[in-house]
């Protein structure tokens, strides 16, 4: 950490008991990662993978840690500031950081962002309890600046609005990187900590703080407190501290030492000075009266004194806001403190401020305290308590103004002692204790500042092992470099020199004491001095320091460097920029290792920049921390230490250099940035690494032409290479006249070189990248880029981002165990056993390469040694050396030497050869080989556009070309590449190498070093060839038994078992025959087992070696040239000897199939899923897909086209319950040889059928028909879990859930968002799959299925995002989840996030979900939870690339979550009143009113159709679209429009026969698929009649690319009711008519089809309804069997009988209502209070918080007079009531018994009554099964409308059960909730349907309604009740005729006739509560 002087100071303070440092060294505590790489403690959970196996990152639950990934975790923001920390990427971001620490550009991260001075910015933590010694505190995070003037400051608070304690403050930081940041933390307080940006403005660009990662130690407790306690309150508990002015003195120029007595500026400055230039503001003593008047200045100074003075800083007149002048300092002289414990005290008043208060010590500032909250024109006290060892110290107080009327005032200012000092405390473990008791941290020491009173902590025995240089001896280890321009020189301070240097070195500014200096003798000048070898101590867990004091002009800068070898990249630890007046300073500088780094031997490096002519550089008492040793090891000569070794020319040129200057036409180091305008035409506009123009590169300046100009850009001397090692680059050569390039290898023992690559022409205006290979080098080298100008260049010639990798050599090790291994002798590196005698030096010693036999090797450098020319061939091998005649073909060198004066071998591709001529070396005979078998080595080189083959055979004959072993096809760029083949042979044989010629002379092929190892020479000859017998097969043997020919016979004892039970993955059979040829339940293909998978091909097609086929293969069986499209190792073994399947392309031709498939499987069960692993890669791979077949049908279930990458992907397909089927894997073949279709560990999970029920289901699992039992979360999620399919039936899951969705149809209740710029779209798996889209949805799980789905594809843009949004969800909502279905699937995938969206637009990340998934559908549960009602969205956002696919399907909000009643579009739909029409009503056109029941009823109630316009009826689309609309899930609709003879679209229309005619025609896109559908669809029409028809007329052109289709849409699903699809040739049009019939709750669609991929040619015109309305309808057909017919004819549903209201005109539906009444459960509650649940069969739950409670009367909230609802004398219902003391809580009664298990048959009706002004009561109805399972069917939450309301919900259950009903009152509100009138229909009693039965009455009697009672008919309205319901005095008053009610009034059900203003009043009128209960259309539905 720096210190800065006071004018850019930064302190430390100490409160109390709480102490801070920086990590120190931790002992020898170790982190053991599992890989066994120990590791510092604080390298744990640090979001970074310090260990390398993920180890050090996966046991942090006790770390609070926060990577902003999903919010600010436990952080928060101080509100009251303007700038805050905000979180984003670097994708969404306009200013860097462009990637969290990770590089990932994804990753979020919190970031500051200004282009003006700011206010300090902070980010609090949660709150920690105190540390102690056995529980440290540990704070870890990452950093970033844009620049270096901007300040980021750790703070510790332990009171709210207390001060901030310094913990750590940014200093010489690297620009525009992440650095890591460790601190430590002991506080005997609960404490905060406070992270605190500063933005220090430049104006010229933004500036930019950002922080990541932040991690704090499983030391730090979080206390459940989220509060501290606040400042005031601990003054309170704070021991007065008696002040002692004797123990303090200030230096005075004129009274000596003088008392620190209170300053209060009444008569003069005191010991106070302001400091400021004239220009600036300053302090100045004044009073309130005589500043300019601001409302928040107080009007009186500290002492209340109206004309008392204090001193003031503010804004002058002119102000801006500049960092520069608007700070001034306020300056104490000299303090002596002589106590044990002093303290500052002042009072301060401030606004829009920052006051920081430092104190001094002549050295550097070492405290230091910040205020920047306005005070309210009030004065505050601070008192600050002065670190013990600062006895002797200045008080700058420094100010900031950030505004016009920004102001801070002080007042009494003095510094006391405490009367009697503290007793004295221990130090910590990160403290150094003084000889004098003081404590002081670690770091002070040795620094060359006294810390210690007694300076005990700069004693030499102290410092021993710390490396310190005070230049008073000399240089102390330290050299300066003397080849650089500028040399450090040591001088003394009463050197009388003219210099602008220091007079005197810096500790305690003696003029006799020595430093070192460095001035300019040209500019700019460069000076740099080196330390000592040095190395880091393996026990320690912090970083070494270098510290040292500086001094610093202007147009200076100090860099602070290391490096680990001789020439190697010096990597950047600091920077220091000089200033005008500096003074000295210290710096401390911790010194980082690159990763790998750590334990290498090390150099710092101090360079200093000297850029005008007065400027220098100082340096004094430069230090090394004890964490570092001096080395007795030299640096390597060598750059090339890493095996990823790079230089992007950022820094500096890393030793690259022009080598031939002085001609103007010479390489520059520079940036875009750097360059005047005449010369940027040279260089590239911006760099290749940060694509800046900022970024630095090399690049060739040409400032004058002449003939023979050369550029030459020479590297740095390396010492060698390793066997792997590569140089690359990425370059420009752009110009008509830029010239060739041409990069050189130099050894330096030789004057020769060699070419290694060349670039001839114009590359266009672009970075190009080059990769060359260096191979083993074994003496010291360089390279050079070199171009000739010839007079005439004319471009721009640039390099940039030079990486060396795989260039080092392996590591010492201790040990080398195992046969397989060779330990160097020398090196000590552990190499593999294959790489010994390969003629390649891979230990780097050559111990690789001795004794070995010559016999086995040969590296043509003196031959073809014991190889022959093969005579049967086309033409021989060359030997060559150096580069081959053909430019762009063959190597430049061999491979053995690495230079062009190595030989090697290759075929001239040149005439006379000709395509596919073959050249062949055929090897020495070798013997039959051990089990083992032997080895061959070789390298081959196969560069250039025509290269055709290389291939390896293995021939026992000879004469024959024998078994080919490896082949190998096409460029394979301009390298040398190793293989090497294992052989195994049981007789003698030989290796032929042959090579063929390609079409064209780029096609030279050449091998070098060809090697066998554990080979013996045949001394004989081979034979000829010999045929070989056939094979023969045994048969199968049944034992006796006695099944028939229906049964499978169990092998061993002839057992019989049912057929079905062969193959279902079940052993049925004792000896498991019953599976023995059936597919195996899991197959790796180890030992080339097919695990009962076949081809059903014939056997000769499959010897055929040109038939495209499946085969068993492994990777010792790759032949070269196949690594890039066949994998080298199985996904089981992950080794060369695994085995997989594979699809070999290299035979059949493009376009051929291979199907492999399993034997018939008899069944499989509900959760079966096949799960297999593929590889496919290579440039031509063509597809894979899995099919099943039955019978003769086969459908798609999964399909993956093209390339993958080289690596093993998981796929599964969900497979589910099948009978007698088959699995298929069918591979298509490529267009080329290159790429093979791979397949491994196939394996059927949880595919065996069912077993009986054994046991009962649990509360916590439904009862499926068949008794099996799952768990309730699987309800209704659209799979078969049961087995028989009754979790998913209709019945029980209802048609309409809100929220539930398999998008077969439509979106269902899910809306797309009409903001968006994209949509999700609709798409049948039908549909040809197009790139990487499911090939089957996951619903069905076939093509025949639906889902959603967008594409990351032309021409949607990156970036752009689709959304659906659900229905509004309760936050009252308990246990409420979402279940979905995902697939994202291709490279260029973006991002799916699910989010949810409170109603007041807050919003929560869910899930976020980026990069590939899988091409596989997977299944996601989440809980839902919000403190708000809410919205759920999808977002899916399109990818960068071409080719990727998000896909939803099967979406589920459970039954716990309840649908809110805060839908702005529910709220929107019901019209507000105009007119005179009363609320629920809606006015027509021509000012008449509408009922909402009169609306799409197929009537013209209004007179001019405006009750009928919106509905989709009959409609000639000459005025709009009546009503009719598209579906929003459709990627292409039905279009309004008129006439075209251009187009697929009719001519003219139908209506009008004209071309200004309209119609609706099927729209043509640009971009579809065939198969695509659009829809186009009336509203919901409650009901039609028995003779409803309707007609339309329909063209489709001769030309069309699509056809119609009529759907019905009911509550039972979809049905398909007229179909045309045939071209009309004479393009006319037609008429279609369609019985409807009666129907019920019925939508029509028109369904559009592509039968092309672009669609069009399809249209409608006038539609027309006819004879569909139901009034006066006499026609006894009803819409379905069950419903009830009323005496007048009408229809009503079956569930609407007997339910307390009359549905049937005549009301003869509540007649003889006695059969529904008397069920079980059924109740009106007029009983006795007490017997209520006995007479009423109901009980109540004990478990509840309240009890349902008989009540009369209503609270007085409610207008409603009559309070009981049950018509005649009902006086009584059922209530809760939380407005007690209890608060909420829920209150439950069930019914007493079980109903039959019955689906579709029951229904309960009730009647409930709200009082709830907050909406927050619910009422639930559930169903709780035999088991205990409770399932919601039925809710409403905080009903809005008052007085009773109906509701009914369909019961149905596979076991008997009970209905609850449930009360759930919120708590601290005031609910009411009551019920009345229950009952059930009768077929929940029986189970099955039921018939009415008659009335049990005789005809002169009269029967009761709701009661089984038969009074006399005389006693009918005779003013006395008879039946017990009072049924017979129910309708007894007289009332006008149903024709007298006028045309104001509205008719009740009693015939009586009220005004229309007292509809929806909230008042009911009505008997039967119709003039309130019609208001609301919608029956309240779960």
């Amino acid at each position: 950490m720096l210190a800065f002087s006071r004018n850019e100071a930064f302190c430390f303070l100490w409160i109390a008991c709480v102490f801070i440092s920086t990590l120190s060294q931790q002992g020898t505590e170790t982190f053991q990662c599992d890989n066994g790489i120990s590791l510092p403690p604080d390298n744990v959970c640090d979001f970074t993978d310090q260990c390398g196996d993920n180890s050090d990152e996966q046991q942090c639950s006790n770390y609070e840690r926060c990577d902003f990934e999903n919010g600010l975790c436990s952080m928060a923001q101080d509100q009251s500031q303007q700038l805050r920390w905000a979180r984003r990427n670097g994708m969404t971001s306009l200013s860097p950081p462009f990637y969290d620490h990770n590089g990932d550009i994804s990753a979020h991260f919190l970031s500051l962002v200004s282009k003006v001075d700011s206010i300090s910015s902070n980010l609090e933590s949660r709150v920690f309890l105190p540390t102690n010694d056995q529980r440290a505190c540990q704070v870890t995070f990452y950093s970033f600046f844009s620049q270096m003037s901007s300040k980021l400051m750790v703070g510790l608070q332990t009171a709210c609005g207390g001060p901030i304690q310094h913990l750590w403050q940014n200093t010489v930081s690297l620009r525009n990187q992440w650095e890591r940041n460790v601190i430590k933390i002991q506080s005997s307080q609960r404490f905060q900590v406070i992270f605190q940006g500063q933005v220090i403005s430049t104006h010229a660009q933004d500036e930019v703080i950002a922080i990541d990662d932040i991690s704090f130690s499983s030391g730090c407790l979080p206390e459940n407190d989220e509060m501290l306690p606040c400042q005031e309150a601990l003054n309170t508990t704070q021991e007065l501290c008696p002040p002692d002015t004797d123990l303090c003195r200030f230096d005075s120029t004129d009274e000596g030492l003088r008392l620190c007595q209170p300053c209060g500026f009444e008569f003069d400055m005191g010991y106070w000075a302001s400091e400021a230039p004239a220009d600036q503001i300053s302090w100045i003593r004044t009073k309130a009266g005589e500043i300019p008047a601001l409302e928040s200045i107080p009007q009186q100074n500290q002492s209340s004194d109206d004309e008392g003075y204090f001193v003031w800083l503010g804004a002058k007149d002119a102000f801006t806001l500049n960092h520069i002048d608007s700070r001034a300092y306020l300056n104490s002289s000299v303090c002596h403190c002589l106590g044990k414990s002093c303290h500052l005290q002042f009072y301060f008043s401030m606004e829009n401020s920052v006051l920081r208060v430092g104190l001094y010590n002549n050295k550097e500032e070492g405290v230091f305290w910040t205020y920047n909250t306005s005070t309210d024109s009030k004065w505050v006290k601070a008192d600050v308590l002065i670190p013990e060892g600062l006895k002797t110290f200045k008080v700058v107080f420094e100010g900031t103004i950030l505004s016009q009327k920004s102001f801070i005032g002080l007042d009494q200012l003095w510094v006391y002692a405490c009367g009697q000092a503290p007793p004295r405390k221990l130090c910590s473990v990160d403290e150094f204790p003084c000889a004098s008791g003081q404590c002081i941290a670690q770091e002070s020491v040795c620094d060359s500042r006294q810390d210690c009173s007694d300076e005990s902590d700069e004693d030499p025995a102290t410092c021993s092992n710390h490396l310190t240089c005070d230049f008073e001896s000399g240089f102390c280890g330290w050299e300066p470099f003397l080849t650089e321009d500028s040399h450090w020189e040591m001088v003394k301070g009463s050197n009388n020199r003219e210099h602008p240097f220091p007079k005197a070195d810096h500790i305690a500014n003696i003029n006799h004491g020595s430093f070192i200096y460095v001035e300019a003798r040209q500019f700019p000048g460069v000076a740099k001095l080196g330390s000592p070898i040095l190395t880091k101590l393996l026990t320690s867990s912090t970083p070494c320091q270098v510290r040292f004091w500086y001094r610093l002009s202007q147009h200076s800068h100090l860099s602070v460097f290391t490096r680990t070898s001789l020439n190697g990249n010096l990597q950047k630890q600091g920077e220091i920029i000089g200033f005008s007046g500096s003074q000295w300073s210290q710096a401390k500088i911790d010194l980082h290792a690159k990763a790998g780094e750590s334990t290498l031997p090390f150099q710092v490096i101090l360079e200093a920049a000297i850029l005008s002519t007065n400027a220098t550089v100082a340096l004094d008492d430069i230090s090394i921390s004890q964490e570092c040793e001096i080395s007795y090891k030299s640096l390597p000569h060598t750059s090339i230490q890493n095996n990823d070794s790079k230089c992007d020319f950022e820094a500096d040129s890393c030793g690259w250099f022009e080598a031939i200057s002085g001609d103007h036409f010479d390489w520059i180091w520079s940036s875009p940035s750097d360059l005047s305008s005449d010369l940027e035409h040279q260089a590239p506009p911006r760099d290749h690494t940060h694509n800046t123009t900022q970024g630095h590169f090399m690049f060739i300046l040409k400032k004058s032409s002449s003939l023979w100009q050369i550029a030459k850009l020479q590297s740095p001397t390396f010492s060698q290479t390793g066997p792997g090692c590569t140089l690359s680059f990425w370059f420009y050569n752009y110009g008509l006249s830029v010239g060739a390039a041409e990069l050189q290898l130099h050894m330096e023992e030789s004057n020769d070189s060699t070419v290694l690559w060349r670039v001839l022409y114009n590359q266009g205006n672009q970075w190009s990248d080059a990769t060359i290979q260096l191979g083993r080098l074994s003496q010291p080298f360089h390279l050079s880029l070199d171009k000739v100008s010839l007079g005439i260049y004319d471009g721009v010639s640039a390099i940039d981002d030079i990486r060396f990798e795989n260039c080092t050599f392996p590591l010492p090790a201790e040990s080398c165990e195992g046969l397989d291994h060779f330990w160097c002798e020398h090196t000590k590196a552990c190499i593999g056993k294959f790489q010994l005698c390969d003629l390649v030096d891979d230990c780097g010693d050559r111990t690789d390469e001795v004794n070995c036999a010559p016999e086995l090797q040969c590296n043509f450098e003196n031959g073809i040694c014991n190889w022959e020319q093969d005579t049967e061939d086309d033409f021989d091998w060359t030997r060559n050396q150096g580069p081959t005649s053909t430019l762009n073909t063959g190597p430049m060198k061999d491979n053995t030497l690495g230079t062009a004066k190595g030989h090697y071998l290759y075929i001239e591709s040149s005439e006379p050869q000709v395509f596919e001529d073959s050249a062949a070396l055929l090897s020495p005979i070798f013997n039959t080989t051990d089990a083992k078998g032997c080895t061959f080595r070789f390298y081959y080189h196969m560069f250039g556009k025509h290269i055709y083959r290389l291939a390896i055979y293995q021939r026992i004959w000879s004469d024959t070309r024998g078994q080919l072993l490896w082949q190998i096809f096409g460029n394979q760029g301009n390298r040398w590449i190793r293989k090497h083949l294992n052989i195994s042979s049981r007789q003698p044989f030989q290796i032929l190498v042959e090579a063929s010629v390609g079409d064209g002379f780029t096609g030279d092929i050449a091998i070098d070093d060809l090697s066998f190892m554990d080979c013996t020479l045949y001394p004989g000859h081979l034979p000829v060839d010999l045929p070989t017998p056939p094979e023969t097969s045994v048969p199968v043997t049944l034992p006796p038994h006695n099944c028939t020919d229906n049964e499978f016979v169990c092998r061993s004892d002839g057992h019989c078992i049912e057929k079905i039970q062969k193959c279902d993955f079940r052993y049925d059979c004792a000896d498991k025959s019953d599976e023995s040829s059936c597919v195996g339940e899991i197959c790796s293909f180890e030992r080339g087992n097919l695990c009962k998978w076949y081809q059903p091909i014939p056997v000769n097609l499959l010897r055929d070696s040109n038939t495209f086929r499946w085969g068993l293969g492994n990777g010792i069986t790759i032949h070269h040239g196949e690594e890039t499209h066949r994998p080298l190792v199985d996904h089981t073994q992950n080794t060369t000897d695994g085995w997989y399947l594979y699809a070999d392309s290299s035979n059949g031709k493009f376009g051929d199939t291979a199907d492999i498939l399993t034997p018939v499987i008899s069944l499989t069960g509900p959760k079966c899923t096949l799960v297999f692993w593929t590889h496919m890669n290579g440039a031509t791979v063509g597809s894979l897909q899995v099919l099943i077949k039955k019978d003769n049908v086969t459908s798609k279930l999964w399909a993956q086209t093209g390339q993958q990458g080289a690596q093993w992907k998981k796929a599964e397909v969900f497979l589910g319950i099948h009978s007698q089927t088959q699995i298929i894997f069918r591979a298509k073949r490529g267009v080329s040889y290159i790429g093979d279709v791979v397949v491994d560990d196939i394996s059927f999970q949880d595919c065996s059928p069912l077993l009986s029920p054994d046991r009962k289901c649990t509360a916590q699992e439904f009862t499926c028909a068949n008794k099996h039992c799952i768990a309730k979360d699987k309800l209704c999620d659209f799979v078969n879990d049961c087995a028989d399919n009754s979790d998913e039936t209709t019945v029980i899951c209802g048609t309409s859930s809100r929220g539930r969705c398999d998008f077969e149809f439509d979106l269902c209740s899910w809306e797309q968002e009409q903001d968006e710029n994209l949509d999700w779209q609709l798409k049948g798996s039908s549909n040809p799959a197009a790139g990487t889209e499911p090939a089957a949805d996951h619903t069905l799980g076939n093509s025949s299925g639906h889902y959603i789905f967008i594409k990351s594809l032309f021409p949607q843009q990156p970036m752009r995002t689709a959304r659906i949004s659900s229905p509004v969800i309760s936050k009252r909502s308990k246990n409420c989840k979402i279940i979905f279905h995902y697939h994202m699937y291709g490279h260029g995938i973006g991002a799916l996030t699910l989010m949810q969206v409170s109603v007041t637009n807050q919003t929560k990340v869910l899930l976020n979900l980026t990069v590939e998934q899988g091409n596989f559908w997977q299944r996601r549960e989440l809980l839902l939870v919000s403190d708000e009602d809410f919205q759920l969205q999808f977002e899916g956002r399109v990818g960068q690339g071409h080719r990727g696919d998000i896909a939803l399907d099967d979406i589920v909000l459970t039954k716990s979550c309840l649908s809110s009643h805060h839908s702005v579009k529910e709220e929107l739909a019901v019209p507000l009143p105009t007119g005179y029409c009363p609320q629920g009503y809606r006015e027509c056109q021509n000012g008449k009113c509408y009922g909402p029941e009169q609306s799409c009823n197929f009537v013209d109630d209004c007179g001019d159709n405006t009750d009928e316009n919106e509905c989709g009826s009959s409609c000639t689309f000459e005025n709009g679209w009546c009503g009719w609309q598209n579906s929003l899930a459709d990627n292409f609709d039905w279009v309004l429009g008129v006439g075209s003879h251009q187009s697929l679209r009719p001519p003219r229309d139908h209506t009008l026969g004209n071309e200004n005619g309209h119609f609706m025609y099927l729209e043509a896109t640009p971009v579809g698929l065939r198969g695509e559908k659009a829809h186009f669809k009336s509203t919901a029409w409650p009901e039609s009649s028995a003779a409803c028809t309707m007609s339309f007329w329909y063209f489709i052109s001769a030309k069309a690319t699509g056809s119609i289709q009529i759907l019905i849409k009911t509550e039972k699903g979809l049905t398909k009711v007229w179909e045309e699809s045939n071209q009309n040739p004479s393009d006319h049009w037609q008429k279609a008519d369609i019985l409807l019939g009666k129907l019920r709750n019925f939508e029509i669609i028109f369904q559009g089809i592509r039968t092309r991929d672009l669609g069009g040619g399809a249209a409608i015109d006038d539609i027309e309804f006819k004879n569909c309305t139901t009034m006066g309808e006499t026609s006894e057909i009803c819409p379905e069997a069950t419903d009830f017919l009323c005496l007048d004819k009408k229809c009503v549903a079956s569930h609407l009988v007997c339910d307390y209201k009359p549905d049937c005109p005549d009301r003869s539906d509540e007649t003889h209502c006695g059969q529904y009444t008397s069920i079980p459960g059924s109740c009106n509650f007029e009983t006795s209070l007490g017997n209520w649940t006995t007479d009423c069969s109901l009980v109540q739950d004990s478990e509840g918080d309240w009890d349902w409670t008989i009540g009369t009367r209503i609270p007085a909230e409610s207008l409603i007079s009559d309070s009981d609802h049950t018509p005649g004398s009902g006086k009584q219902f059922l209530y809760v009531n939380s407005s007690g003391p209890k608060g909420g809580g829920t209150a439950r009664i069930t019914t007493s018994r079980y109903f039959p298990a019955s689906l579709g048959m029951c229904t309960v009706r009730f009647w409930f009554y709200m009082v709830d002004p907050r909406s927050m009561g619910v009422l639930k109805v559930y169903i709780i099964e035999e088991s205990g399972l409770n399932i919601l069917v039925w809710s409403v939450i905080g009903n809005k409308r008052t007085g009773w309301v109906y509701g009914y919900a369909p019961l149905s259950s596979n076991s008997p059960f009970k209905v609850a009903f449930e009360a759930d009152l919120h708590e601290n509100e005031d609910i009411f909730i009551a019920l009345d009138d229950i009952s059930f229909t009768p077929e929940c009693v029986s189970g099955g349907p039921v018939t009415t039965q008659p009335a049990p009455c005789e005809a002169d009697q009269f029967s009761c309604i709701y009661t089984l009672q038969c009074v006399p008919l005389s006693g009918k309205c005779n003013g006395q009740e008879d039946c017990v319901d009072g049924s017979d005095e129910m309708d007894c008053s007289l009332s006008p005729s149903p024709g007298l009610c006028g045309k104001m009034e509205f008719r009740c059900s009693t015939n009586e006739c009220i005004p229309s203003l007292l509809l929806c009043d909230g008042v009911s009128d009505c008997h039967f509560n119709e003039d309130e209960s019609s208001c609301c259309v919608a029956l309240v539905k779960p």
